[in-house]
């Protein structure tokens, strides 16, 4: 298996991982705190999108796969125009509603600009949703509650610092596969470390449905099926899936 990048997303499998028992744990700091000013979401024409411009200090993440701390970004979101499918990334064979990417950059580069263009400029932190049923999840409904005010292309809302609460939901210490890929919008920069989590997180289908509410850029339809299938790399991924970590000294 090759650590040499490959065009993203993939399949995961967890026969064709690495199992990990004594990672670091990864750690996320500062990505639902209440103060330190609010967040912003847009409607790209693409995708939803939700910055945090107005942080004194940025979140980052650290640990896990990472050597680097990494500054969070921007998070974005990619759906289908049915609950079966929209996620980019397959887990065993599975397909889920949507896919959530926490964009985060190395800190040891000036900016996203900078660390776009960089081998190890990236890491990316993908999660699973699933619409099901009719019972909307409490903290994901800090989001969905500002989709209806952005409908229109490059609109623009504010939210509570605390929206990313969601995250809390699943076990970010481990738990994820992790392998070496690209982006998966233009330009396909092949400089991310992946990060993806097992288990889906689960929300109400009208929490889904409404993101396909959004529309597109040219303003003649609504954003769906904003996803990257699978690609086919030309040689195997070194792919690690992280089961457990390292028990903290006491």
């Amino acid at each position: 298996m090759s650590t040499t990048p490959v065009q993203s997303p993939i399949a995961l499998e967890i026969r064709e991982a690495e199992l990990k028992d004594d990672a670091p744990a990864l750690e996320y700091v500062g990505h639902w705190d209440k103060i330190g000013g609010s967040a912003e979401m847009i409607n790209t024409g693409t995708s939803a999108m939700i910055m945090l411009p107005n942080r004194n200090r940025k979140p980052y993440i650290t640990g896990g796969p990472l050597n680097d701390k990494y500054i969070f970004e921007q998070l974005h979101f990619h759906w289908g125009d049915s609950n079966e499918y929209g996620c980019e990334h397959l887990l065993e064979g599975n397909t889920f509603s949507m896919e959530g990417h926490l964009v985060h950059y190395n800190s040891k580069y000036k900016n996203f600009q900078e660390a776009v263009t960089k081998p190890d400029g990236l890491a990316v932190t993908g999660f699973f949703f699933q619409g099901l049923g009719d019972k909307d999840c409490p903290e994901f409904k800090k989001l969905t509650d500002g989709i209806e005010r952005i409908t229109k292309p490059g609109t623009k809302t504010r939210l509570g610092a605390d929206c990313l609460s969601f995250l809390k939901l699943q076990e970010l210490s481990k738990h994820y596969y992790c392998y070496r890929g690209s982006l998966t919008t233009p330009p396909y920069n092949e400089v991310v470390q992946w990060i993806v989590y097992r288990t889906p997180i689960y929300v109400s289908e009208k929490q889904i449905a409404v993101f396909r509410s959004l529309i597109c850029q040219d303003e003649t339809k609504c954003i769906v099926n904003n996803y990257r299938d699978v690609q086919q790399p030309v040689r195997s991924p070194k792919i690690i899936f992280t089961r457990n970590i390292l028990k903290s000294k006491l």
